[in-house]
């Protein structure tokens, strides 16, 4: 039997050993509340089972970094991967309107820093180094490659998430970024926010790829469970309607000065959108949400409206 402590009842199983060893820690003045208590067990507990884990535990996380291994190198086009993309042409960033100052070209590559492509099996990213973070994602999605992917399992989150190594090490987050996020108040959270989301992705290679960092921002906790996985649903349920295949492109937009997890972590964006765009009928249309706890659902912009606050053109193919 356990000695209780703070937890109020004994832990059992093979965690037991792991929680009497810091049950002193627990036990101290002040780190007792109910709250960061449940938190800190939490994260022991998580903390052993990968201790505890067996050896193939141990191999599939190296599998987990060689996911990107046979990959086309990070570039700076999409040449590699233009099928993710309307017409196969890429979005383009108008460097005076992102700016905001007209003339400024060199001011964008001050603010994100190199701009690097990334080519995934069933999407693409373009990382900005400086923000340590995705500026968007595209994938162009069909009914039949939902349903494929339907019964596949999605993985452990605690476990899936990976930097992407094909990044200089100076420009991608890390799984470290995140330490701590799980013990903060869920309205101050930050989850590890898809952009392209795991369960648009057809096969377990493709949906192991979506949980690459790049492919992640910190992104509000509620705001990610809640309003944001809504957005994601409908999205899907549209594809499963339409008549042939739906361009998606999911971004992340940034204040000039934005706000890090830490003190040199990636850079949390203000807002989320997702641009659909049906590729047979031609209509488009963007959700915008800001990355907040109370941000609600409105209704969709336009296209013109999106490009107009984001200084992108995400379909230059479309005219």
């Amino acid at each position: 039997m356990i000695p209780s402590f703070c937890f109020g009842a004994p832990v059992p199983g093979r965690a037991a050993l792991g929680l009497l060893l810091a049950s002193s820690l627990l036990a101290l003045p002040g780190l007792c509340n109910a709250d960061s208590t449940r938190s800190l067990t939490r994260d022991l507990q998580r903390s052993l089972e990968r201790m505890n884990a067996p050896e193939g535990a141990a191999q599939r996380h190296t599998s987990a970094q060689s996911r990107t291994a046979d990959l086309p190198p990070v570039s700076g086009s999409f040449q590699a991967c233009a099928s993710h993309f309307f017409r196969g042409q890429a979005p383009v960033l108008d460097a005076d309107t992102v700016s905001g100052v007209a003339g400024a070209g060199t001011l964008l590559s001050a603010r994100y820093g190199t701009l690097r492509a990334l080519c995934y099996d069933q999407f693409a990213v373009l990382h900005a180094g400086a923000l340590k973070g995705p500026l968007f994602s595209a994938e162009r999605l069909t009914a039949a490659e939902l349903r494929d992917g339907a019964d596949i399992k999605r993985p452990d989150g605690r476990k899936a998430f990976f930097p992407d190594a094909r990044l200089p090490a100076r420009e991608r987050a890390q799984l470290e970024d995140y330490a701590g996020e799980s013990r903060r108040p869920k309205d101050e959270r930050h989850d590890r926010g898809h952009l392209t989301p795991a369960r648009d992705m057809s096969d377990e290679r493709s949906m192991a790829q979506s949980f690459s960092l790049a492919n992640v921002v910190p992104q509000n906790a509620v705001n990610n469970q809640q309003p944001w996985n809504k957005i994601e649903k409908d999205t899907r349920a549209y594809v499963m309607r339409a008549r042939g295949p739906v361009t998606i492109i999911t971004g992340a937009y940034y204040d000039a000065h934005p706000p890090r997890l830490g003190d040199d972590g990636p850079a949390i964006p203000a807002a989320m959108y997702k641009l659909v765009h049906d590729d047979t009928t031609g209509r488009s249309w963007a959700h915008w949400l800001p990355n907040t706890a109370t941000a609600r659902i409105q209704a969709p912009i336009s296209y013109e409206e999106l490009v107009k606050r984001t200084g992108i053109r995400f379909l230059p193919g479309a005219g």
